[in-house]
């Protein structure tokens, strides 16, 4: 699993995924923190949330792809 590089929050993204890790007895799972420039496809997520924030014909372009939409809300 490749998961962008934030340097303030890695400690915490290590620290969990420790912990679910152990929780659901895996032991394969590899992971490595990159940055975009690293790992191009790390640019899909952000394309799609663009689009899919923008509306209009953008959000009908990348509808088909996106599966579950989840609002944040403070």
């Amino acid at each position: 699993m490749v998961i962008e590089s934030d340097e303030s929050v890695v400690a915490l993204d290590r620290k969990l995924l420790f912990r679910y890790v152990r929780q659901l007895d895996c032991d394969t799972l590899e992971y490595r923190h990159l940055r975009a420039r690293e790992e191009p496809l790390l640019a899909v997520p952000d394309a799609l949330a663009w689009c899919w924030h923008r509306g209009g014909h953008w959000r009908k372009r990348v509808a088909s792809l996106v599966s579950d939409v989840q609002r944040i809300t403070e």
